[in-house]
């Protein structure tokens, strides 16, 4: 199952660390390697699961790697794999089902146009018109249906997969990367902070700076992105 394919051909040097996923190979590289790091940063991101379909990257920012080790140890690597797999599955199906709705819909509703043109010639643009309008309001609830489909799976699935991380590694292990993340995002954001902060008294340039927030759900704050 390829996962950000596009990415996983932006590693940078040798990885840093190499491990199996059943019969695959799993990679890590530290995300400060590339060019692009401060677009993860700059939106809470500090690691990316990528695949070409056969083996697996992981991009990882050194700093917090080195806070949540016990995040990314084989088993917990295994459960979050599992995990991204099954998304990623159902992802694709439900978008081929999409694609199939909206073309049995599509024909529906231009066959339906085609015959009451025939019946009803004068009011030929008027059907289409119709017919246009019904084709769309149907892709768009289908569309929402989908959407809301998968957000429901993606969450029951991160829940069944911190629970898995947390039966695994124990509730003091566990806690402590919660800790660490904690600790981590506070450093990093305020670094981050300070560092706007001087560059603007410099420019002499009156800036306002938004907080940025961290998720305070303890289960949701294992999500490896």
């Amino acid at each position: 199952m390829k996962m950000l394919p596009k990415d996983y051909a932006k590693a940078v040097g040798t990885p840093f660390r190499v491990e199996k996923y059943n019969d695959a190979t799993l990679e890590m590289y530290y995300l400060n390697d590339r060019s692009d790091f401060h677009k993860f940063a700059s939106r809470g991101r500090f690691s990316v699961w990528t695949s070409d379909g056969v083996n697996y990257r992981l991009f990882v920012e050194k700093g917090y790697y080195e806070s949540v080790t016990d995040l990314y140890t084989n088993e917990v690597n295994t459960i979050w794999l599992d995990f991204t797999n099954t998304i990623y599955a159902q992802q694709r199906k439900m978008s081929r089902m999409y694609m199939m709705v909206s073309m049995i819909v599509l024909l529906i509703v231009l066959g339906a146009s085609i015959g009451l043109q025939q019946i009803i010639p004068d009011q030929a643009d008027n059907v289409f018109l119709a017919a246009m309008v019904v084709l769309f309001i149907g892709l768009f609830v289908s569309s929402n249906r989908q959407q809301k489909k998968l957000r429901t799976l993606v969450s029951d699935e991160n829940k069944k997969a911190t629970q898995l991380i947390k039966d695994t590694l124990g509730e003091t292990r566990f806690q402590g990367i919660l800790e660490g993340q904690e600790k981590y995002y506070e450093a990093y954001y305020k670094s981050d902070d300070e560092v706007t902060e001087e560059e603007a008294s410099e420019e002499e340039t009156p800036t306002q700076l938004e907080d940025s927030e961290t998720e305070n759900n303890s289960e949701e704050k294992t999500n490896k992105e």
